[in-house]
């Protein structure tokens, strides 16, 4: 069995997909690994650039864009590795990067799932976790932590059996806090590994206002609160947006009228409660 399976999902992500490819090959090179790339019909030349420029990647096309989590659950069904990582198009995997994650989940077989510091594009750390999460992303050493960003995310193949694939529930967003939060209640530990580092250009792929994407990242959110916490918090959030959203239309329909139509579908979500 080979160390590491990594899984990429893509749409359109042409643009910095060549440098994160790359940046795996060059910068791993103490485990045994493979790629599988799926692409959500895209419509520029990613397929083209993973399979001409790549030897050895598996590539799986679809013919509609299937969202994050049922994309990546077809890299997850047919993986061989003892871990798999789920990666985004717009990383760079810096030096040693899932060297590192691989040895520290061997050490520490209680552990679940591991994500890396985040960097952005100047070399900053990337804030992850909630408003209310502490500054983790800071630490200097590995700490326990609550939730792993999905952006580069690990976890091992016995947790994965036991809690089962991504929710396809949540097809664009939410994805990694379910698969987080399902992980930790089955009983294992989430670390994040300061000393591993992956730089996330964050957005890339999403940095247009994508309609469809905006109002399923909120529909997500009650789905998930439903979910985890009952009705009752699903409600209260529910509640808020309700209070909430007819001043976002106001303020949008003045101001920044690309975003009225999907604040007017989210407002619709919460009236017929179905998520």
């Amino acid at each position: 069995m080979i160390d590491l399976s990594i899984i990429i999902v893509n749409f359109n992500g042409a643009g910095l997909l060549e440098n994160c490819l790359s940046s795996i090959y060059k910068n791993t090179r103490k485990i045994s690994f493979e790629i599988i790339f799926i692409d959500n019909n895209s419509s520029d030349h990613s397929v083209e650039i993973a399979e001409k420029r790549f030897s050895g990647i598996k590539i799986i096309r679809n013919k509609e864009n299937r969202g994050f989590s049922r994309a990546n659950n077809q890299g997850l069904e047919i993986c061989q590795g003892r871990y798999a990582l789920l990666l985004n198009t717009d990383t760079v995997v810096k030096e040693g990067a899932f060297d590192l994650m691989v040895e520290f989940m061997d050490a520490n077989p209680k552990v679940g799932a591991c994500g890396p510091r985040v960097l952005n594009a100047d070399g900053t750390p990337q804030r992850q976790g909630g408003f209310f999460s502490r500054k983790f992303w800071l630490s200097k050493i590995p700490v326990r932590v609550d939730f792993v960003i999905g952006a580069c995310l690990m976890v091992r193949r016995e947790a994965i059996e036991k809690v089962g694939n991504l929710d396809e529930n949540l097809f664009f967003s939410n994805d990694d806090l379910d698969w987080c939060l399902r992980i930790r209640k089955a009983g294992w530990q989430l670390y994040f590994l300061p000393q591993a580092e992956v730089i996330h250009h964050g957005g890339f792929t999403t940095r247009r206002f994508n309609r469809q994407l905006f109002v399923e990242g909120f529909r997500g959110g009650l789905y998930f609160s439903r979910k985890h916490y009952g009705n009752l918090i699903y409600q209260i959030y529910r509640a808020l947006l309700v209070i909430t959203l007819p001043f976002l239309i106001i303020i949008s329909f003045l101001f920044d009228r690309k975003k009225t139509g999907a604040y007017l579908d989210i407002l619709l979500l919460c009236f017929k409660g179905k998520t």
